[in-house]
């Protein structure tokens, strides 16, 4: 019969299941990022995804490759889009479960895995088709990876393991080019230390094939990212701030430190959770050091990159360290649980309740309405369902009708278009940017009866919403006759037959 404590880890880990299942099939529309990556992936062959992205889009080619395959298999659908990293979460569960036990203190590990089961970031990117969740599966495998083979003895089948391992991962997984950088630089200083100069030997083998690997990888795809402009300024605050010493970057390390636990680890207690986490790193400093070094040498790799200006460290594209900071985070509080459970045990048991507190309060709130229009914490943008204004759109339209598409929702309304019968509608796509701009976008539609002005993901222009500058002109221009709005889309009718 199992133990207690397995059946709760697996408890934890069918809860973790639902979660990410409920919200998976509450199959909410696509949003802005999600239809520019999908344009690609639905419109181009496999061959065709090899050149650079249109929508300055960036993606692995593995992903991309698996993407197109699951559109093949399973059409345009939204589930067969986000098939991929549905199944990228939900492999997580397991994965993790495997490193925390292969690093943190056993007494540690349940608290580890429920975090990781209820996180917001989690469950969300696990249905968004987008590379992030199989950025997560692939982090803990790697690390996973890592951690067995430091512990245990190096025969040549293990190690062209590890190096295939590694050298097929960074065509699936951007961020693991920092796994595998910290690892081996890692797993060489203990060598070097050591004096294990066949072990590494052994290791540097395994390190030739992830050179190699990330090489061609680079001259295929990644050298294309690297001179993405547009990509580079729109990440910007996410580089170290320049010069590398100065008042600015320690500012700028110190509040990117506190925010990594808001965002993306989710987690509403962000000093709490940082203080358990360094808690957690110093305990395993002094007992578990090459295992600490294998985990947070990544984030290093990662930190120089930024400071390299070559990838940014912030929000989502942050999301595969979760696992490790969450790592340190419970061993941390298993560290304080276990320093105060003599003279004051309702510390601990305080501090494990308020590092679950939000994220179970949001999980259990998704779980019950998976479609509620506010995300959780550590997701900056909002829901943009789009497909319910369409459908208002379809049943109330008329014979000429002219249907405004603001810009930024141009890329989810090419994407769902096929599924509505809109051809009573005269379409008029959006191109301004900016407020200034919003004349010329109006022009055309005077002199109309019925104009239809479609809106997502709408934008701001210092503070000022787009969306309700466009009505405030219109309002003024014209009359409205009729709108619909649902989370985070809007469609207005108006009448702008008039004089003014």
């Amino acid at each position: 019969m199992p133990s207690r404590s397995t059946i709760i880890l697996w408890a934890i880990i069918c809860w973790g299941v639902i979660l990410r299942l409920t919200q998976y099939l509450s199959n909410r529309s696509l949003w802005f990022d999600e239809s520019l990556l999908t344009q690609n992936i639905v419109h181009r062959s496999f061959s065709e995804l090899l050149k650079p992205l249109d929508n300055n889009q960036a993606a692995p080619l593995g992903f991309l490759m698996l993407e197109r395959f699951a559109v093949q298999v399973g059409g345009t659908s939204e589930y067969a889009l986000r098939f991929l990293p549905f199944l990228c979460g939900l492999i997580s569960l397991l994965l993790f479960h495997r490193m925390a036990k292969l690093s943190v203190t056993a007494r540690a590990v349940p608290i580890a895995l429920g975090l990781f089961a209820i996180s917001g970031p989690l469950i969300y990117y696990a249905s968004e088709a987008k590379q992030y969740s199989s950025d997560v599966a692939i982090a803990i495998l790697l690390s996973s990876a890592a951690l067995y083979f430091g512990s245990c003895q190096l025969t040549p089948w293990r190690v062209a393991l590890f190096g295939l391992l590694g050298a097929t991962s960074v065509w699936f997984s951007h961020p693991s080019a920092f796994i595998l950088a910290g690892v081996g630089v890692t797993f060489a200083s203990f060598c070097a230390a050591r004096r294990q100069w066949g072990r590494l030997r052994s290791l540097s083998f395994a390190f030739s094939l992830w050179a190699l690997s990330l090489a061609t990888c680079y001259l295929i795809s990644l050298r294309h990212l690297s001179a993405n402009q547009a990509l580079l300024n729109y990440w910007s605050f996410g580089f170290v701030p320049a010069p590398v010493v100065s008042l600015a970057t320690i500012e700028w390390f110190l509040h990117t430190f506190f925010g990594i636990f808001s965002n993306p680890a989710g987690l509403e207690l962000s000093g709490i959770a940082a203080l358990t986490c360094l808690v957690g790193g110093i305990s395993m400093f002094s007992n578990k050091t090459e295992k600490l070094f294998l985990l947070i040498s990544p984030m290093a790799a990662t930190l120089l990159a930024a400071s390299l200006h070559k990838y940014p460290f912030n929000g989502r594209l942050l999301l595969f360290i979760v696992p490790t900071l969450l790592l340190l985070i419970a061993e941390g509080a298993e560290q304080i649980r276990c320093k105060t459970r003599h003279e004051a045990p309702i510390i601990g048991a305080c501090l494990v309740g308020l590092l679950f507190l939000h994220p179970l309060l949001f999980s259990t709130y998704h779980l019950i309405k998976p479609s509620a229009g506010d995300l959780p914490p550590g997701i900056t943008h909002t829901r943009e369902e789009i497909k319910p204004v369409m459908n208002f759109v379809e049943q109330h339209q008329h014979e000429g009708d002219i249907l405004y598409v603001y810009h930024a929702a141009t890329p989810a309304f090419r994407y769902y278009a096929p599924r509505f019968s809109l051809n009573k509608l005269n379409l008029v796509l959006g191109t301004s940017d900016t407020l200034e701009t919003h004349e010329k976008d109006l022009g055309p539609l005077r002199g109309h009866r019925r104009v239809w002005l479609l809106f997502s993901h709408s934008h701001t222009d210092t503070n000022i919403d787009e969306e309700q500058a466009f009505l405030y002109l219109l309002d003024r221009r014209g009359t409205r006759l009729d709108s619909f709005k649902s989370v985070g889309a809007a469609v207005y009718l108006y009448d702008l037959d008039e004089p003014g």
